[in-house]
């Protein structure tokens, strides 16, 4: 499991359903998490208009700094941010709005999320 410094309890999603606050889920003790319905999910969403596998988060170094990016991972409906379609993996940063079915997941992040450029994204 590849960790990296000082970045628990940095990050965590807000779950609204239906305008309610159904859920708090922090990224933390790994560097990917699986969002869907599927019970082998990380974040585990009950909307039947989700799908089991419907995205995933990823956590990447940059430097001594880290990204939190998100990808879409073919869902039926797909997954947007601000209400843009995900077609590719996207940084996110503090505030943004993932929309899933009916859910709406709020990336909350306590430190600035570093501006990066398009090697970042790359993998190794």
């Amino acid at each position: 499991m590849t960790r990296f410094p000082d970045v628990d309890k940095q990050a965590w999603l807000i779950v609204r359903s239906q305008g309610m606050v159904v859920g708090k889920y922090h990224l933390t003790g790994k560097a990917c998490w699986k969002i869907g319905r599927g019970s082998d999910c990380d974040i585990i969403i009950h909307d039947p208009y989700i799908s089991r596998h419907q995205a995933t988060i990823e956590l990447r170094p940059r430097g001594s700094a880290v990204v939190y990016l998100i990808r879409d991972n073919n869902s039926r409906n797909g997954t947007l941010v601000n209400g843009t379609p995900l077609s590719d993996e996207r940084v996110l940063h503090h505030g943004d709005i993932i929309m899933m079915g009916d859910t709406d997941l709020t990336f909350r992040y306590t430190s600035p999320t570093p501006s990066v450029t398009s090697n970042v994204l790359q993998r190794s």
